[in-house]
Formats: C-alpha cells, sequence, structure tokens
C-alpha cells in the first residue's frame, strides 16, 4: 500500500511557485476540496482476494474460486464506520493484483467468476447500497498497477483501465473520491516471460484521458494519486501529518534536492503555488488487508486518539483502514475500539472553556471576536498580520488542550505563533509553534493560567482566524508498563508524553509526591519489585506492579552470543532468528535452577519466521546428555494468535541448561525466531 506521487508526473502536476507570495497570490481549496477537507474522518476498506490468500500484494495469479465470503456484509462495515464518525468510505475495488469485486465486462478475473453468490454478486452495488441507506459518502479504489492483465505495460492497457474507471463511475452512483495508488511495478503473473514486459515509463498511464473522465462522469468527485490530483499523501502510512504543515506545495523542479519528496509531502510548502492538501492513510491493523494473526496488534485507544490529534488536529484529513475478515465482516474487537476512539477525541473536545464570564480581546479590543467564539469555522475575524489573541478567564483554570483554526477559504496564512500563559502574577511560554490551517489542535499536559494569550508573530498578511477553544480534555491514562532488558536497564511508559510517571524500588505503593519522578532508563539489577504510576494533575492511574524473582544478566544463549540482547531484552519488537537448520534455542542459566514455567514469545513481525507449532522441552546439567524432554506439546492456534505462550510444568524440572526444540514450524520453515525467553523459579 505506496500512495506516493511518481517524481516524473510531480513536475505536470503544478504551477510555478512564487518565492514571496502575497496574501491575495496564496493558492486557496476550491469548493470542492473545502468540501472534502469538512469530512475530516473517512475509512478505507481493504477487502479482496487478498484477504484469502494473507497477502498484501498479491501476484495476479491467484484464482478467482478462493473468494467466497461466508458471511458478507457491507451494511455492517457502513454501519460501523457511521457509528464510528466517519464521514465517508472509499473501498479497494480493485487492488494491484488485477481482481475485480464488480463484474467488470473487461476481464473474467473478478467475482463473476468466482463461488460467491454463483458468480452473481457485486460487491461494489452492494458497497454503494449501504453507503446510501447509512448516509455516508462512497469513493472508489482502483488500481493503476494491473499484475493479472496481459497487456499492463502496453499502450492498450489505458483502455482497459479507462473502460473500468468508466463502469465504476457511471454505474453506482456518487463517488466523492477516486483513489489511484502510486504503487507500480513489473512483479505479476505474466511478469517473467519475455513477452510482457511489465515496466512502465514515466509517462505511461493516461493521466489527462483518465482526469477527463472522472470530472465529466463524476463532477463533484476528488481525484488522489496520479499526474491531476486534488490532494496529496501525507508522506507516511503511520498515521501522521508534520508538526508544521502546509497544505500549498511547490511544482516537483522546485522541490529542495537535499529532502526526500516523502518529507515534504508531510511538511508541505510555504511557499507551494498549489492547493494540494494532504490525507494521512492509516490502518487500525498492522496490516490493510486482515490477517488473524493480527488480532492481538490491533492499535490501542491512545494511539487512535495520538493519530487523530497528529493529523485532523495538524491540518490534514484522516484516511482510516478497517479491514474486513475472511467471513466478511469487520471484526468486533475493531468495530468496538472503533467507537471507543470517536468517543473518546468528541469527550476531549466538548467543552470549551470559553465561556460568556470570559474576556477575550485582539491587541486589547473586544469588538466582533464573536465570529471568532462562535464554533462555526465559516466565520472569522480578520486581525493585523502581528497580533495578541488574549483569553482572561478571570480565575486560575485548568486546561490541556487548544484549538485553533484559519479561514482557509482565502488561503493559509499563519507562518507563527507563540502560546503563552499568566499565573501567579507573571507570564511564560508554553508553546512555539508555526501552522494552524483547517484545524490546529495543541495538546498540553495538564496546565494552571488565569489568562492565554496567544501571539501571531508572522503571517501572509492579514490573519483570518475563525475559531479558539481551549479544553481540559479527560485524557486516557494508560498504566506503566515496565520492561528491564538483560544488563538491568529498565524502561518505564505509558504511551503519552503529556503525562509525569511516578515509581518505587522497594516495592512500596507509588504517590504523586513522594514518589521518584521518571526521568530516563535506569539500572536495576536486583531481584525485586518496581510499582509505578501516571499521573496527570489530579488524575492518577491504576499502579503497575512488576515483580523481577530473577535477574538476566549471567544467562546466555548457547553457540550464538548475538542472540542474547534480542531474546533477553523485553521487547517483542526484536528477535532472534535461527540460522537455517537449527531449529532449537539453547538457554545457559549460569547455574542450577528448578524451572516451573517457560515462556516463549515467536516473532512479531509482520512476516513472522520460525513460529514454532509443535515442540519439546529438556532440562539438564550436562549439556552433552540431554536425557528425555520433561515437556513436548503443540501450540494451538499460533499461526493466527502469536502471542507469549506459557509451558508449565506438572513437576518441577532442575537443571542449569535448557532446550526449546521445535519439531514442527508453521510453513515447514526451516528455522526458529524468538522474540523473547522467560522462566519461572521455585522459589
Amino acid at each position: 500500500m505506496k500512495s506516493f506521487i511518481r517524481t516524473g508526473a510531480i513536475a505536470s502536476l503544478f504551477a510555478l511557485a512564487s518565492p514571496n507570495l502575497l496574501a491575495q497570490e496564496l493558492p486557496k481549496p476550491t469548493p470542492l476540496q473545502m468540501e472534502w477537507q469538512d469530512l475530516e474522518t473517512i475509512a478505507f476498506i481493504h477487502f479482496s482476494i487478498n484477504t484469502y490468500t494473507d497477502m498484501e500484494w498479491g501476484y495476479g495469479n491467484e484464482s478467482p474460486a478462493i473468494f467466497n465470503p461466508t458471511n458478507l456484509d457491507c451494511r455492517q462495515w457502513v454501519r460501523t464506520c457511521k457509528e464510528a464518525g466517519l464521514k465517508g468510505v472509499i473501498l479497494t475495488a480493485k487492488h494491484h493484483d488485477g481482481f475485480c469485486l464488480w463484474p467488470s465486462k473487461y476481464t473474467e478475473h473478478s467475482v463473476k467468476n468466482s463461488p460467491w453468490k454463483n458468480g452473481q454478486g457485486d460487491l461494489v452495488k452492494e458497497f454503494s447500497d449501504a453507503c446510501k441507506e447509512y448516509g455516508l459518502k462512497m469513493g472508489l479504489y482502483l488500481s493503476p498497477w494491473d499484475c493479472n492483465h496481459p497487456d499492463y505495460g502496453k499502450p492498450e492497457y489505458n483502455d482497459y483501465f479507462c473502460g473500468q474507471l468508466e463502469e465504476l463511475l457511471t454505474n453506482y452512483g456518487d463517488v466523492f473520491e477516486i483513489w489511484f495508488d502510486g504503487a507500480n511495478g513489473g512483479r505479476g503473473y505474466y511478469g517473467t516471460d519475455s513477452l510482457h514486459t511489465r515496466n512502465i515509463s514515466e509517462n505511461y498511464y493516461d493521466w489527462d484521458r483518465i482526469s477527463k473522465i472522472v470530472k465529466n462522469l463524476q463532477p463533484n468527485c476528488i481525484l488522489h494519486g496520479g499526474a491531476i490530483a486534488d490532494i496529496r499523501w501525507v508522506g507516511n502510512e503511520e498515521g501522521y501529518a508534520g508538526e508544521e504543515h502546509w497544505s500549498p506545495l511547490r511544482t516537483y523542479d522546485k522541490f529542495d534536492e537535499k529532502l526526500s519528496a516523502q518529507a515534504q509531502f508531510n511538511k508541505g510548502h510555504q511557499d507551494g503555488s498549489r492547493w494540494m492538501p494532504s490525507e494521512t492513510d492509516v490502518s487500525i491493523r498492522p496490516g490493510w488487508y486482515y490477517h488473524a494473526s493480527e488480532d492481538h496488534k490491533l492499535k490501542s485507544l491512545s494511539k487512535l486518539i495520538d493519530i487523530y490529534y497528529e493529523s485532523v488536529g495538524r491540518n490534514s484529513l484522516l484516511l482510516l483502514n478497517i479491514p474486513p475478515n475472511k467471513e466478511g465482516l469487520v471484526h468486533p474487537e475493531d468495530s468496538v475500539r472503533l467507537v471507543e476512539w470517536r468517543k473518546q477525541y468528541e469527550k476531549e473536545l466538548a467543552d470549551n472553556l470559553i465561556n460568556k464570564k470570559s474576556v477575550v480581546t485582539v491587541n486589547g479590543s473586544k469588538k466582533k471576536l464573536h465570529k471568532m467564539l462562535d464554533s462555526d469555522m465559516g466565520t472569522y475575524v480578520t486581525m493585523p498580520a502581528q497580533s495578541e489573541i488574549l483569553i482572561d478567564f478571570k480565575k486560575p483554570t485548568v486546561f490541556n488542550r487548544l484549538l485553533l483554526t484559519e479561514n482557509i477559504r482565502n488561503g493559509q496564512r499563519v507562518k507563527q505563533f507563540e502560546v503563552e500563559i499568566f499565573n501567579n502574577g507573571q507570564w511564560s511560554s508554553l508553546d512555539k509553534q508555526t501552522t494552524i490551517g483547517y484545524k490546529r489542535i495543541l495538546r498540553f499536559p495538564e496546565t494552571t493560567a488565569e489568562k492565554i494569550r496567544i501571539k501571531i508573530g508572522d503571517s501572509f498578511g492579514n490573519p483570518e482566524i475563525s475559531s479558539v477553544e481551549v479544553f481540559n480534555a479527560p485524557i486516557i491514562l494508560n498504566a506503566p508498563t515496565v520492561r528491564r532488558n538483560k544488563e538491568g536497564i529498565v524502561r518505564i511508559s505509558n504511551g503519552s508524553p503529556y503525562v509525569d510517571i511516578r515509581y518505587t524500588t522497594d516495592g512500596s505503593t507509588p504517590t504523586v509526591t513522594n514518589s521518584i519522578l521518571y526521568k530516563e532508563p535506569f539500572a536495576f539489577n536486583n531481584i525485586g519489585t518496581i510499582k509505578t504510576i501516571a499521573v496527570s494533575g489530579n488524575t492518577v492511574s491504576e499502579i503497575t506492579s512488576r515483580e523481577f524473582p530473577h535477574t538476566k544478566e549471567q544467562w546466555e544463549i548457547v553457540g550464538y552470543p548475538n542472540a542474547n540482547k534480542s531474546v533477553f531484552d523485553e521487547n517483542i519488537h526484536s528477535a532472534w532468528i535461527a540460522p537455517r537448520d537449527v531449529k532449537e534455542v539453547v538457554v545457559d542459566l549460569a547455574g542450577e535452577k528448578q524451572i516451573s514455567k517457560l515462556k516463549w514469545t515467536p516473532d512479531q513481525a509482520r512476516w513472522s519466521q520460525g513460529i514454532i507449532t509443535q515442540y519439546e522441552v529438556y532440562v539438564t546439567n550436562d549439556p552433552e546428555n540431554w536425557g528425555e524432554p520433561v515437556l513436548k506439546g503443540e501450540f494451538g492456534n499460533i499461526e493466527n494468535n502469536p502471542i507469549e505462550q506459557e509451558l508449565i510444568f506438572s513437576t518441577p524440572a532442575k537443571g542449569r541448561f535448557v532446550k526449546l526444540k521445535a519439531l514442527k514450524t508453521v510453513g515447514n520453515q526451516r528455522t526458529i525466531g524468538v522474540s523473547e525467553l522467560d522462566f519461572e523459579f521455585v522459589k
């Protein structure tokens, strides 16, 4: 999944930029771009033949016979999106493998040759009907790259592609966004024979023709990708726009040669010549398609909240992917998480602290400021280029969010601003930032202030501010996690930079005032208990208590010293992959132990290696004589749920050396992968 615009096409994408833009010369959004930005959050649905091959990118040689969802319900997809507050939904009608979710007359590689509904189904039609029923805007993804079609790479393919585009834009109602992925390449079903060269030139696709088709058939449709686009990719698939984020963009010939194109998409250009707002695409899971093995990797609520603030709250639009499973349904845990997410961010921005008792001025004046305080982004206050917005609460007030919006209909103007607070008789700086744009939401630790001052230091012409709002958001205060590596270095985190963490190392209960403030990783090689809490203002998380009944400092992976850091670092994202045909791992515990439990975490990478399905465990004091296994068995459903496995010894086993041996691995891979190994001992 990659939405990068091919560099050779970028030059034709934008008009020339002026180095010193005046306010009247600023690029401005079209009404269609403005309507699109107002959606703020929309959904992606990746569902196709890849769902059944467990792939992200197919090869194009997949048989339509494997596409057979048993309980497909597009209404459930769209209903879930509506409940999550998402305003539109984009479906992958055709991905790179070329399989079509509608009965296209141009190819046999489609649902019409699948067993689903005996070949009589039209998934795009069902999706369109569901969007109409629930009042969500419908978008479609059509991959220009097609690994299945024999003419891909030839001029004839453009006719095929345009024919399919016309089918989609003619037969299914209004389309608010058409998504052309920037991923292109030679890999595919026909990619190896000399008759079908798969490489394409920079100007292979007929973008002028494609654009005319879209605008003629769907004049209210936003184009993503291609050489004539209305919006741009944000430059990553991780869910964040740059802190400085401009909707305008330069022409490619004026890009900074010292920076990657992705980095410049992520930031934009304050001297850009065309209005080209960003779309932040990210999946609720690691993959774009559903994989049962990623059920335990669903993004946390706090991570999704971060994504909201770092996309919508940074002048971008959020495109959040929700992949249905093989049944054809959104997974229940995904649905619950999405609704939790919507409720949380709405709750955090529900109660504006600026009320009738507050006094708001701009450069000392209170005239006509209601247009900035009415929560209507269509009204605004025009102010001098260097201005101060003062909010006087008339009493000490606790807050942790500041929301600002510009009237971007007249261009993005603010280039620099500072937030100051007045408390206990003096002013202090709270934050310095650059852009505002469509919407900017700043997060702070809980802060007390009698007054807030927003100083706009630099702008294109006169700033036009449409909203100023202040909140004391009820934050998600996760209990911290504690992990210790082989060298005894302890790291504590709760996933938020806006909280304090307090801890103790003697097993006592941590408090806000009498415990150690965590600032950086620290050494703790003792046997003992660390307890910790996260603190934000008057809110305190649950206590995390982590007992360390032993140290791992002297433990060794026999024969593979480089494995030690990965296997004993308590970081599941690092792993040791054994050499080919090595299907066992031996641990030297540096002394005889009475072992009651073995814990093994398989490789957690996207394409994990060496997942053990059948195993034996040996314990000995003499590594030349292992004897009989003390445990043997099978890990049930581990391929789809590769989480930590606990092997409990019915009778504790004594020994210095422990061997975990794989009798069988997923896919019969000739290696094993170990993310973590740990043990419990009889005291």
